[in-house]
């Protein structure tokens, strides 16, 4: 399944997470349960090629097919990989968080992530993020089994 304009809904999407998590008491816990549950459409959408993955190397042909269709570059860092983990970077946030004061929308919006791939049987864990001012996101994707 493609998006018709990936980069433009990501970035919409980013604004709205904004917004939402600005919403004093129940922003951020709205929009990490939002997100947890696109996770869940993701995975069970028909056509949307998520399925459980049998190792830790079908869940990294699906990270990068997915960034090849939604023009998101994954760069896989070969000296992180092994039996049990591999590490990647993200080369530009799709939502467009960049500041410091976009973290919870930035934690809100990665329950999406992490719920499609704890899906597909691995635990997706941040490592460093832009809005913490690291240069570009670096994220880990640990087999679950």
């Amino acid at each position: 399944m493609k998006m018709r304009n990936p980069e433009r809904t990501m970035r919409m999407l980013g604004r709205l997470y904004e917004q939402l998590c600005k919403i004093p008491v129940v922003g951020v816990p709205m929009a990490r349960a939002w997100n947890r549950n696109l996770g869940r459409l993701a995975f069970y959408t028909p056509g949307s090629g998520a399925r459980r993955q049998d190792s830790l190397q079908g869940v990294r042909a699906y990270l990068l097919e997915t960034g090849r269709r939604m023009n998101f570059p994954f760069e896989i860092l070969p000296e992180s990989e092994g039996p049990d983990s591999f590490e990647f970077f993200v080369n530009g946030c799709p939502y467009g968080f960049e500041r410091p004061d976009q973290a919870a929308p930035c934690d809100a919006a990665m329950e999406m992530d992490r719920m499609l791939f704890r899906l597909l049987g691995a635990d997706l864990i941040i490592k460093a993020s832009a809005v913490e001012g690291a240069p570009k996101c670096r994220i880990q994707m640990k087999w679950r089994g």
